[in-house]
């Protein structure tokens, strides 16, 4: 798949107003691509102006010669999230390492057979975006759709004052959010740390 298309050059889109507010009816696509292109994809889509997102957790990795580095780790192959107008997303589709984007297959069917496609909610994209940037251990993602327990709040270190809801494997306690079409992304976190809502 070449990813240095001319088509990257052109001038970034006017964004579309929505009509009853007059501001941009941006909403969470979830495109896919190529595996091994999802930064590339993402930093093409941010040159063009459009926002956009990969699911990734800085991470050190240790060399066999002993260096240390720091490296941006993946956490979803195949995915991209971008924030666009439906406009917007209609030109990101015709782009030659956007493959397609995700449907809703739980969704009604229109006239055509087709399902609506899936968008994620705001919030649960800010609760992963928040969890991967301040998360002390390796946060891992799972399709499974988990059973979700309590409704909890961090309540020290990195995470501190994010709200998310409680898992346990084994002995093990995650902080899980789940997204919407995809399934749960977890990090291990003491329950010492964790306040019960109400």
């Amino acid at each position: 798949m070449n990813i240095n298309s001319p088509k990257d050059s052109q001038v970034p889109p006017v964004h579309q107003l929505d009509d009853t507010a007059g501001v941009p009816n941006r909403r969470w696509y979830v495109a896919i691509v190529g595996r091994n292109t999802e930064k590339a994809c993402r930093e093409r889509l941010t040159a063009l102006g459009y926002e956009s997102y990969v699911a990734t957790q800085m991470e050190t990795r240790v060399w066999r010669t002993g260096q240390k580095k720091q490296v941006e780790r993946v956490l979803i192959s195949n995915l991209l999230f971008t924030h666009v107008t439906e406009r917007e997303r209609l030109e990101i589709v015709k782009l030659p390492y956007i493959n397609y984007f995700m449907t809703d297959k739980s969704g009604r069917t229109n006239d055509f057979g087709r399902h609506p496609l899936a968008i994620i909610p705001d919030s649960q994209m800010d609760m992963l975006r928040f969890m991967l940037y301040h998360a002390d251990s390796p946060v891992t993602f799972t399709s499974e759709r988990l059973r979700l327990g309590d409704h909890i709040r961090v309540v020290r270190g990195q995470l501190s004052g994010f709200e998310g809801y409680v898992a346990k494997e084994g002995n093990q306690t995650h902080l899980v959010v789940r997204i919407d079409f995809l399934g749960s992304a977890l990090v291990s976190i003491s329950p010492d740390d964790l306040e019960k809502i109400v």
